[in-house]
C-alpha cells in the first residue's frame, strides 16, 4: 500500500493501458479518479473488488471546460491530486495519408495533443497549489515505428 492516502487521476481509464494503470494505482493503495468517453462500470467494479476507492468522471480531454471540471471534481472529492497519468488518445483510421480527412486529423490531434496540454495545464495548477505532484504522459511506440496507413498519427508523435 505504498500509495495509501494518495490520489491518482488516469485519463482514458476505461480500457487498455489506462484501465490497467487505474487498477495498478488502486492495487498500490491510491484513491483513483479515472476518466474517459466510454462505459466505466468494468473498471469501477475491478477497483472496488480491490477494496479501493474510485470515481469515474466522463470527460473528453479535447474540451478545456471538461478537463477543468475533471480536475475540480477530483480535488472537490479527495482534496488533492498526487499523480496524473495522461493516457487518453487514439489514432486515425488506417488508410493512405492522401486519403485522410482533415476532420479525422483534427479530431485525433485535439485528443492526443491538445488533450495532454489541457490536462497538464490544470494538473500543474493544482500541484503548484498543494506543493507537489507527479505527471506522467503516456505515448505510443507508434511514433518510432512506421506502419502503412497511419501517417497523421505517426507524424504528430514524431514531433513531440
Amino acid at each position: 500500500m505504498i500509495l495509501q492516502d494518495k490520489v491518482a487521476l488516469v485519463t482514458g481509464g476505461t480500457a487498455g493501458i489506462g484501465r490497467a494503470t487505474a487498477i495498478a494505482f488502486a492495487a498500490a493503495g491510491a484513491k483513483v479518479v479515472f476518466s474517459g468517453r466510454r462505459e466505466a462500470e468494468r473498471t469501477s467494479a475491478t477497483i472496488r473488488e480491490l477494496g479501493a476507492e474510485c470515481l469515474y468522471v466522463r470527460s473528453d480531454v479535447s474540451s478545456e471546460l471538461e478537463v477543468k471540471a475533471l480536475i475540480e471534481k477530483t480535488v472537490a472529492t479527495y482534496g488533492r491530486l498526487d499523480f496524473a497519468f495522461n493516457n487518453a488518445g487514439f489514432g486515425t483510421v488506417p488508410k493512405p495519408l492522401h486519403e485522410q480527412s482533415i476532420e479525422d486529423f483534427d479530431s485525433m490531434m485535439a485528443t492526443t495533443l491538445r488533450g495532454v496540454f489541457l490536462c497538464m495545464k490544470y494538473e500543474i495548477q493544482q500541484m503548484i497549489t498543494q506543493g507537489a505532484g507527479v505527471i506522467i504522459n503516456n505515448s505510443s511506440a507508434s511514433g518510432l515505428i512506421a506502419l502503412p496507413g497511419t501517417g497523421p498519427y505517426r507524424t504528430h508523435l514524431r514531433s513531440l
